[in-house]
């Protein structure tokens, strides 16, 4: 195993802490209070490199770029996103004109929802949102539902400061199951189908045996279940414990071992559970001690309802 050294990105607070997971291969975790938000990677494929998840600010995503020129010595070539949400796509503006790789299914949703993307986007929209999450925080009732207010808070106003001359790029390379990435590392980019999202993406990187999980793996802050589908999310994390990665870039939170699916596992089947109990029974516990607990409630109204539909067919 490629021992690891790390160091912070510009600015204050700093956007990512680069850690080195291999020799011209770098995973760039998003740090609290920054602007990228979710996890990227850096990659040299021989004769090109790689951004995986662009962040959420184009600022983040110059961020990226500036490491890939001080890390991997040379210019990002390519870029591609795990999904479609925001916090890994809509840096991608800092990398248009270059090749941006997805699945067909995220690239579809992209341009299908277009116009409402757009609508999110507005000044008006924003600035509500940030008033309602102010209040949030201002009055929540305990310092971790405070914090958690200030995590979305803080994404917002990211959007708002650099809102002026925002695009939403749309990736232009797109796959099913799989694709080669050119160079000679042998990266390749693999989807499962449904999970996180109607058709997430995967880094995997067969040499050092690095896999970058998008939000299908997630340590420490909830993820979202709203965008896809839960059960079989539970199969495609299956399969990526069948690949067989000693170490995993989770979409947040810090890089894993083999076990990192773990989390992600007991958090989902633990969401579906409660959404098979009564509605109005108390929130189980164990679903708590994760950070971003605003959306709890949205994934069990999500559950629930999905459920309903699956009974129905």
């Amino acid at each position: 195993m490629t021992p690891t050294r790390t160091t912070p990105t510009a600015g204050p607070p700093a956007n990512y802490r680069l850690q080195e997971l291999g020799d011209g291969l770098w995973a760039a975790i998003a740090q609290r209070g920054g602007r990228g938000v979710s996890n990227s990677a850096l990659v040299d494929l021989g004769g090109a490199a790689l951004v995986f998840d662009t962040g959420l600010t184009p600022s983040a995503a110059r961020d990226l770029a500036a490491a890939s020129e001080a890390h991997l010595h040379r210019p990002v070539t390519l870029a591609a996103n795990s999904h479609w949400h925001f916090d890994h796509s809509l840096g991608n503006q800092a990398f248009a004109g270059r090749p941006i790789w997805s699945t067909r299914r995220t690239r579809e949703i992209m341009l299908e929802n277009r116009d409402q993307r757009a609508a999110e986007l507005t000044r008006t929209t924003l600035e509500a949102e940030r008033r309602e999450l102010a209040a949030r925080r201002d009055t929540a009732p305990t310092e971790a539902a405070r914090q958690d207010a200030e995590i979305y808070l803080g994404m917002t106003e990211a959007i708002l400061d650099e809102l002026e001359g925002l695009a939403v790029v749309v990736p232009d390379r797109t796959f099913e199951t799989h694709v080669d990435l050119p160079g000679e590392r042998g990266a390749r980019l693999l989807s499962f189908g449904a999970g996180h999202t109607e058709a997430d993406a995967l880094l995997y990187l067969p040499r050092e045996r690095v896999l970058h999980a998008g939000d299908l793996v997630c340590i420490g802050l909830q993820p979202s279940l709203g965008s896809g589908d839960p059960r079989h999310w539970l199969t495609v994390l299956d399969e990526i414990d069948r690949i067989g990665a000693e170490r995993i870039i989770p979409g947040h939170g810090p890089v894993a071992g083999p076990d990192g699916p773990r989390e992600t596992r007991e958090y989902v089947t633990g969401i579906l559970a409660a959404a098979e109990g009564p509605e109005r029974g108390p929130l189980p516990a164990a679903l708590r001690k994760w950070e971003g607990s605003l959306g709890l409630e949205a994934n069990l109204t999500f559950a629930r309802a999905w459920l309903a539909r699956e009974r129905a067919r």
